[in-house]
């Protein structure tokens, strides 16, 4: 499977290589591994916002549409991609500073989510926002980590008292 990245009305993020680890590794959470290319979309909320009202009905932004071409993720199709995973990295800029995250930890959330979306998975109820969610967050801790450089050992590493399982989004939106 190849993700291939384009851009529509927005510059590539410096995060694109992560995002595409992040793309790829929630797909491979999935049995059997999915075929086909990802097209992972760089584009705006203004053009995320008319998808958003001409395929769902829905007159609103948001940060992230997943398109999947084959309906039937047990029977994977080899001539056809897999999907299209839009982000709006403007939308991305407005929720990182929203929820006190980093542009870079967003995108990765954002990729991630995407492509758990690609997979079937929704978060229209909160039932199903848990599930997804129970998956995604490990996933982008996981892929953020593996970047982090080792802090100085001049500087004191300080972590905050709130439960790995509960972040700032999950208490926004809850």
């Amino acid at each position: 499977m190849k993700i291939l990245c384009f851009t529509q009305g927005a510059h590539t993020p410096a995060v694109e290589p992560l995002a595409v680890q992040a793309v790829r590794r929630a797909l491979r959470t999935h049995r059997p591994f999915p075929s086909g290319d990802v097209h992972l979309i760089w584009t705006n909320r203004i053009r995320l916002r008319v998808l958003n009202r001409r395929f769902r009905q829905t007159d609103r932004f948001t940060d992230v549409i997943s398109f999947r071409y084959d309906e039937t993720p047990a029977v994977p199709s080899k001539s056809l991609p897999f999907g299209d995973l839009y982000i709006a990295t403007d939308q991305a800029q407005k929720n990182a500073v929203r929820f006190g995250v980093t542009l870079d930890e967003e995108i990765v959330r954002l990729a991630t989510h995407g492509a758990l979306h690609l997979l079937g998975y929704t978060d229209y109820t909160p039932e199903n926002r848990d599930r997804m969610w129970a998956i995604q967050e490990p996933l982008v801790r996981k892929i953020l980590k593996s970047t982090e450089k080792p802090a100085s050992k001049n500087v004191e590493n300080v972590s905050l008292l709130v439960p790995k399982s509960l972040t700032k989004r999950q208490r926004f939106w809850n």
